[in-house]
């Protein structure tokens, strides 16, 4: 049986995965899926949609903490900074819901 431990590093892996995809290519639905069904063990009934807007939430946050004229929308490392900023996010949003 997989330990909690083993289930986060599956849901970053998922994540990780997923943002290394350019954006068009990426299955928000079916990777979210994944992670909806790997944190049901825990007792979190969480829709797919659901936790994609958390995630999408951290990611607010990331953009929240930096002033709008210092975005670099443009800049993939700045876009990708976002994106892990969002899953070490999420990735505390779970264990909070867990414990």
């Amino acid at each position: 049986m997989p330990t909690l431990s083993d289930d986060l590093e599956q849901i970053l892996s998922i994540l990780y995965k997923t943002i290394e995809l350019p954006g068009i290519q990426r299955d928000y639905d079916r990777e979210f899926g994944r992670i909806s069904e790997i944190i049901y063990r825990y007792g979190i009934k969480e829709d797919p949609k659901n936790l994609r807007t958390v995630f999408t939430l951290c990611m607010q946050e990331f953009f929240e903490s930096i002033p709008q004229e210092q975005w670099k929308l443009d800049d993939p490392s700045f876009v990708k900074q976002a994106e892990q900023y969002a899953i070490k996010k999420f990735k505390d949003w779970i264990i909070t819901q867990i414990t």
